[in-house]
């Protein structure tokens, strides 16, 4: 007689996890809802990946709070549920929202809460308090915020934020000039990347240049965006303030910087291997190759290596001296960028459009193929100490088609929708 059972180890469902993880959000979400649904077991192993980054919207939002929060009163009706929530995107969030919910459910989730975005509209000072309480916080994420900030209260809640790695300004006009007083702002020790927004000028540009001993070294990455009172006689001592620590920068959609004037930014940063810029702030005499340089100065080549040239639509644009893909043709041929190996190139630079798109099949042709392949053939840079013994004499071709050699190569990609 055939007896059936719908019990299966847990290592089994363990790797249907691991196939569901790789899921778009929502999807994912819905499914691990119906495969707790089957039985204690499942729910024992399934219900830490479904709180722990739900996807917050529409209804899901509404039944997410009452399941979170069933009481005002958190003695009251306690879960433990709010325990296992790691990430709380309310980003999805506009009007739905009252800004005593968003305090209750920061309070709620503070034991295990690692990532934190806030919503647009419903984020006002009663949740600093709570979100001050969140001492496992890695990102704190306020980009979509609409009301103005206090700075003051932004400062003391970083102080209890020990552990942050990923802070995110608003993008909206801060109080800060209202301050009767300049502030002493302490960034967390553990700080990778910071993303400045807003009112990024007059008093707060000067508390920032005037600390630079506050920021960590830890500091690699920096965002400057949506910032319109910011020019580059701002940008520059800035920048310059952290040159020893930053590797990454994001600088875009800052109307105040006129058309050239961030050429320098790789003499600022010596140690810069990861670049975010607009057009609108570059020329063609970005870089500034010496007139004397040469292919065989390769070794002095800028250590960048991924470079993402976008626009922010500014309309005085001087067409004589736009950065083209000539220009960057030539500072790839000539080895000054000669590290060079992920270029994204946004839609709206209107490169493809250039000769039907052969300047682009060009850079590509160069980036992909002859540089890569001198570099591999030289065992430059990132093939520096590179391994392949056992592998016989072993081409470039047949490399390219290794596993390591697919996960090493360079790319060249447009964006779509930027």
């Amino acid at each position: 007689m055939t007896i059936y059972t719908n019990y299966l180890p847990d290592e089994i469902l363990l790797e249907v996890l691991a196939y569901i993880e790789a899921w778009d959000t929502r999807e994912k979400q819905a499914t691990l809802a119906r495969f707790c649904a089957v039985n204690r077991q499942w729910y024992d192993v399934a219900i830490r990946p479904l709180y722990a980054s739900p996807f917050l919207a529409g209804r899901a939002y509404d039944l997410f709070v009452r399941t979170i929060c069933p009481s005002v009163l958190a003695h009251i009706k306690p879960t433990s549920l709010s325990s296992l929530i790691r990430v709380l995107d309310l980003s999805h969030i506009i009007h739905q929202g009252t800004k005593s919910t968003t305090a209750r459910l920061l309070g709620r989730t503070k034991a295990g809460l690692q990532i934190f975005i806030a919503p647009q509209a419903s984020f006002a000072v009663n949740c600093w308090a709570s979100l001050s309480k969140c001492e496992r916080l890695k990102v704190l994420d306020l980009s979509l915020v609409s009301e103005c900030i206090s700075f003051q209260s932004l400062a003391q809640t970083l102080r209890r934020l020990g552990q942050l790695e990923a802070i995110y300004l608003p993008r909206c006009t801060s109080n800060y000039e209202g301050l009767a007083l300049s502030m002493n702002v302490r960034w967390p020790p553990k700080l990778k990347h910071l993303s400045l927004s807003g009112s990024i000028y007059g008093r707060f540009l000067w508390d920032l240049l005037r600390q630079p001993d506050h920021f960590p070294p830890s500091l690699h990455s920096l965002s400057i965006l949506h910032s319109p009172g910011l020019d580059h006689l701002g940008i520059r001592p800035l920048l310059q303030n952290l040159e020893s620590s930053l590797t990454t920068v994001e600088l875009r959609d800052l109307p105040n910087v006129k058309h050239g004037r961030l050429n320098s930014v790789l003499e600022w940063l010596p140690h810069l291997t990861t670049l975010t810029i607009a057009l609108d702030y570059i020329d063609c005499r970005f870089g500034h190759m010496p007139a004397d340089w040469t292919a065989a100065m390769w070794a002095s080549s800028k250590p960048l290596q991924t470079l993402t040239l976008v626009t922010s639509g500014q309309t005085s644009i001087d067409p004589s001296r736009c950065f083209t893909a000539v220009d960057l043709y030539t500072l790839v041929d000539e080895r000054y960028l000669g590290r060079l190996r992920y270029l994204n190139i946004a839609q709206s630079c209107e490169w493809e459009n250039e000769q039907e798109g052969a300047e682009i099949g060009a850079l590509e042709m160069l980036l992909c193929e002859d540089l890569d392949r001198e570099n591999w053939e030289e065992r430059r840079w990132h093939y520096a100490g590179l391994d392949v013994s056992g592998s016989g004499n072993l081409k470039y071709e047949d490399w390219l088609k290794t596993a390591q050699g697919r996960r090493m190569g360079p790319r060249l990609r447009m964006l779509k929708d930027r």
